[in-house]
């Protein structure tokens, strides 16, 4: 285990590559600027080197975040508060709200502004009230590290104002809706005016938050969290301004963190790598800076520009077109499953392959590139840089909610080592995926369901697992299913969430099975379709044994491969409290134990540890 890595294996390897990739494309562009031949391509190679320029970045101190800061020291007087805090979300900081732009989850024609529950600093909201030895150092770590930021920032490490800031963030954290809460899209999904907030949430100057973010009074506004947006409220009148002016600068402190001095970046690495994950060395700076410009989920305003360099070195059409192949023959092996299904009605079955047929495919890269008119980044200005393009974003965003919904649009960026069931009824797979273990052109079918068409049949699954099937052929939330229909499907579906329960992969560490139960869902019914996809495609072109095994053997032993994976103790526990996937050994031991073709492919005795009884196993799609 690398001292820089909280885990590694094949998805792991795969985002090495990915990253390498880019970044010899950004050293050559360095070497060569005239090859940067797109306005995306230049803004990203620009946000490198600003990212790279350690000595700018000691030089410049706290001075680029001037723009928030000096907001933040200006608060005197209560009434500016919400033009505060919607500036917060103009920059993309998520306290105490988290704020964007999405398609209407009942009505996919149109935008609509989330206004969601975040702005605390512990990782989940029950680690302000658990008392075990896990969270106790993990608030320990946390306290240490707002310490450390009032020291670089002010010199003022006053413990009243630090236990001050946690009692806030624990009022927040109260309020807050637990992950599997979260998981229901109709209790997320709260449309209000601002006069119909204003008499929900009470104490809080509404109209002027929104209006200063640049949203009309009449506008409707998904609140996704009431109760969080009552508590804001009720902070917002009652906790002193000095305990809001040290909140809000510590959570902007947090968020540039890593654009910032050596001071600033070390102490965001010894919480949130060390001290929640177990992770023991920071990574290469290239790596941390190509990390950060792509986000977690390659949708950092600049991910797209790091995607068109990958794209022109990594990705062929050959690739494309067989993955396209596959993802047919996956969707005709759900439709047959559809069809067959001994537990639905046959008019819940036709809307189920109405919803199927109609699904959107996206692979590789978009077909338009996204335009950055108006986006300045300096290349000796990492931490400004981070501020323009955070507001930047938002302002593109909020540009959206005058214009019907782009369904051609990616949310992600195509070097980015991931796949998605996006929410317009669509499934995404950016190019980076489409490699080695997941995908090779040189490998058969078999090897190539097994892996890359594993996870087709996973993200078609995720349109119909416990919150996915809530969502109609157009992406629209809406009640398709009879009542006996959904009944008997909630059924199955506990019983999925009852088995991966009980699985411990540490001691005293249980996966939750209703937090992962949509992921668990999904993976239980993509090996099947691939499977069953694979079958199709062996229908067209027999193969009989290569290297010795069946090509049955071959898929399952490709599956085993894409998730094979080490972990630090510290991040499996942040996992199994914090994550909606179960750790990777048990997507494939929970999976398999519930499909009579891998006890068939390698002929498993009834008794198999590995396998539940025929009567006990688990079949939902």
């Amino acid at each position: 285990m690398p001292a820089h890595k909280a885990r590694i294996g094949s998805f792991d390897d795969l985002r090495d590559e990915s990253r390498r990739i880019v970044e010899e494309a950004l050293i050559e562009a360095a070497r060569q600027p005239d090859r940067l031949d797109t306005t995306a391509k230049r803004l990203a190679a620009d946000y490198y080197a600003s990212g790279m320029n350690v000595p700018a970045i000691e030089k410049r101190g706290l001075t680029s975040l001037a723009p928030i800061l000096l907001q933040i020291d200006a608060l005197q007087d209560r009434a500016r508060l919400p033009a505060l805090l919607a500036q917060m979300a103009l920059y993309r900081i998520p306290a105490p709200f988290f704020v964007s732009v999405r398609p209407d989850e009942k009505d996919k024609r149109r935008y609509i502004l989330v206004l969601d529950q975040s702005g605390l600093g512990l990782p989940d909201r029950d680690d302000y009230f658990r008392d075990d030895a896990r969270t106790l150092g993990l608030r320990k770590a946390y306290e240490a590290y707002r310490v450390r930021f009032a020291q670089l920032s002010s010199g003022d490490a006053g413990a009243p104002m630090i236990d001050a800031v946690f009692a806030l963030e624990a009022g927040l954290a109260r309020a807050s809706m637990t992950r599997v809460e979260r998981r229901d899209p109709n209790v997320v999904y709260n449309l209000h005016t601002v006069e119909s907030l204003t008499k929900l949430a009470p104490g809080f100057n509404w109209a002027a938050y929104f209006a200063a973010i640049g949203v009309s009074r009449a506008a409707e506004i998904n609140v996704a969290a009431p109760n969080f947006a009552q508590q804001v409220a009720h902070t917002a009148a009652d906790a002193p301004l000095a305990v809001w002016r040290a909140y809000l600068r510590q959570h902007v402190l947090d968020a540039a963190a890593q654009a910032l001095p050596s001071g600033y970046a070390n102490a965001h690495f010894d919480y949130r790598s060390r001290a929640i994950r177990g992770i023991e060395e920071q990574p290469p700076r290239a790596e941390q800076v190509i990390t950060r410009i792509t986000g977690n989920f390659g949708s950092e305003p600049l991910a797209e520009g790091l995607g068109q360099l990958y794209v022109a070195r990594a990705f062929s059409p050959q690739a494309k077109a067989r993955a396209v192949a596959m993802v047919e023959h996956i969707k005709l092996a759900m439709r047959a499953r559809i069809e067959r299904l001994d537990w639905m009605s046959a008019p819940t079955k036709m809307r189920a392959i109405d919803k199927l047929d109609a699904m959107a495919l996206k692979i590789g890269f978009p077909d338009h590139w996204k335009a950055y008119d108006g986006l300045t980044i300096e290349r000796d200005d990492y931490a400004g840089s981070w501020l323009r393009a955070n507001a930047w974003e938002f302002r593109q965003r909020l540009a959206d909610l005058n214009r019907p919904v782009d369904r051609a649009r990616w949310f992600t960026s195509p070097h980015l080592v991931n796949a998605f069931a996006g929410g317009l009824n669509e499934i995404v797979f950016p190019a980076a995926i489409l490699q080695p273990p997941f995908f090779n052109a040189q490998a058969d079918d078999a090897v190539n369901f097994g892996g890359i068409g594993a996870v087709i049949g996973h993200e078609i699954t995720h349109h119909f697992d416990d919150r996915g099937r809530q969502f109609n052929e157009v992406g629209n939330l809406s009640e398709w299913w009879s009542a006996d229909d959904a009944m008997r499907y909630k059924q199955r579906a506990a019983r999925v969430a009852q088995q991966y329960s009980g699985y411990a992969p540490l001691a005293e560490h249980k996966i939750n099975g209703e937090q992962t139960l949509g992921e668990n869902i999904s993976d239980l019914g993509g090996v099947h379709i691939a499977f069953d996809g694979l079958q199709r495609a062996l229908a067209q072109r027999p193969v009989d044994r290569l290297d010795g095994y069946t090509p049955e053997q071959r898929f399952f032993l490709s599956f085993a491969t894409i998730w094979r994976s080490k972990y630090r103790a510290e991040a499996l526990i942040d996992q199994l409290r914090t994550g909606n996937h179960s750790p990777s050994r048990y997507r494939v031991l929970g999976p398999l134990a519930n499909v009579p073709a891998f006890a068939r492919a390698f002929n498993c005795p009834a008794d198999a540890p590995m396998m539940r009884s025929p009567g006990e196993q688990i079949s939902i799609w």
